[in-house]
Order: structure tokens, then sequence, then C-alpha cells
């Protein structure tokens, strides 16, 4: 199965010259990453995990076989914003949710093999800051967003 946290990222990258892509990069050179960020990666950048995937059930009138999955599910799909200052981290989670779910920009369609039929904003934005590994004094800062992204699961 395709991984929903995939067609987010994939919608998020598809179009060149677009705010997003102007802040993190394009294609292969994106700096948009599962889990976790590679060591000494240039900022500002961003993580993406799939915290959860709850599919829905439905219980039909009918015969046993018509009981089960409903063919949908909405996974709750964490993004972390990172960037050298807080100001720095908060403008580029604010611009992944203006295009995510904006009024000109809404997710809806097929994105890396997943059917997207609708995504909002779950919980954020909140921000926290990292203190630097290496010795130094530099922080890094992060902003947390959290989509839900439901999409047929067929």
């Amino acid at each position: 199965m395709s991984s929903p946290a995939v067609a987010l990222r994939t919608y998020l990258l598809n179009n060149t010259g677009t705010a997003v892509t102007s802040l993190i990069g394009v294609g292969t050179a994106a700096r948009f990453y599962p889990d976790d960020l590679p060591q000494n990666c240039d900022m500002p950048a961003c993580t993406y995990t799939t915290m959860t995937t709850r599919n829905e059930h439905c219980i039909s009138v009918g015969t046993v076989a018509d009981w089960g999955r409903a063919g949908f599910a909405t996974a709750r799909i964490e993004i972390e914003c990172f960037a050298s200052t807080r100001a720095g981290s908060q403008t580029l989670a604010d611009t992944l949710m203006d295009y995510v779910t904006g009024p000109s920009q809404r997710l809806r369609g097929v994105y890396g093999g997943v059917n997207v039929f609708d995504v909002a904003i779950g919980t954020g934005p909140r921000t926290y800051s990292e203190t630097a590994t290496d010795g130094g004094d530099d922080r890094r800062y992060v902003t947390v967003i959290e989509f839900s992204v439901s999409f047929y699961d067929a």
C-alpha cells in the first residue's frame, strides 16, 4: 500500500516555483525527509512521520459480508519544520498549512499512488528549540504541525 505521508510530500513538492519549494527545494534536492534530518542538513528543512492510521468500518443492514472496512482511512501525519530561527520555522509551517489547506490550494486527487479526498490541520503549530549537539551555542528551532489526511483505501 502507498503511504499517505508520501502523497502529502509529493503534493507539496509537485510544482516548482511555489512558496514551499522556494523554501525547501525541489526534486531529489528537496530538504523534506522521512522521520529524521540527515546530519549537517541545510536549513530550512522538514521531516514527516505517520503517527497513526485509522481505517473506517461500517456495519450494514444485511448480511455479515456487508460488514467490515468501509474503503477509506485517515492518517495523522506530523511534519516538523526546522530552521535556524523561530520565525523561520514558523514561516515554513505557515507556508505548508496555507499550501495544503488554503482557499486556493486543496490537496485532493492521486499523489504518490494515494487517492486523497480531504486534508485538515489536526493540531499545531507548536514550537520548541533544540540545542546543538556539537558543543556549540547554535540552536535549531522546530515548529510542528499535524495533518489529518483522509484517503481511499480500497
